[in-house]
């Protein structure tokens, strides 16, 4: 449990990171956060809400996946399954901003607007990668015994 708090504490701080990162672009930067209408980065507590709610959305997936988990509803194989999916298509988020950074028009927004797209999804793989490590073993089904009416006198 300690472990859990100490992560969610470093991803906390990942978050507000990231959130200071996207609210700092330089001047064209900012241009085009208002000609592309990306009002929910003018600011610096829109940037921590936007990226708040997309950690929080990966957490809860997480978290939801590991309750499943270990309640038994949900198998340790389709888990890992859906942890690798997630883990690829964050993989390929932090792709597609790699190419969208170094086209013409995003590769003028600054060195830290640049970092901080980045680093969402970074943070989304970290967070994957770490409920996939933690994963609870199967649960193992437990034998009920049934006693006879005879057997509790």
């Amino acid at each position: 449990m300690k472990n859990r708090f100490v992560f969610y504490l470093f991803v906390a701080a990942l978050v507000v990171l990231d959130s200071v990162l996207l609210r700092s672009p330089n001047v064209l930067g900012k241009i085009g956060l208002i000609i592309y209408k990306y009002h929910y980065l003018r600011t610096f507590p829109k940037t921590l809400l936007t990226v708040s709610c997309v950690v929080g959305v990966a957490v809860f997936i997480g978290e939801i996946v590991r309750w499943l988990v270990r309640n038994g509803t949900l198998k340790r194989t389709v888990s890992l399954a859906i942890f690798l999916i997630l883990i690829v298509a964050a993989s390929a988020v932090v792709a597609k901003t790699g190419i969208d950074f170094s086209s013409w028009t995003y590769s003028h927004t600054g060195s830290r607007f640049k970092y901080g797209a980045y680093l969402l999804p970074c943070i989304l793989i970290l967070i994957f990668v770490y409920h996939l490590i933690t994963l609870p073993k199967a649960v193992q089904p437990v034998d009920v015994v049934e006693t006879t009416t005879s057997e509790k006198m």
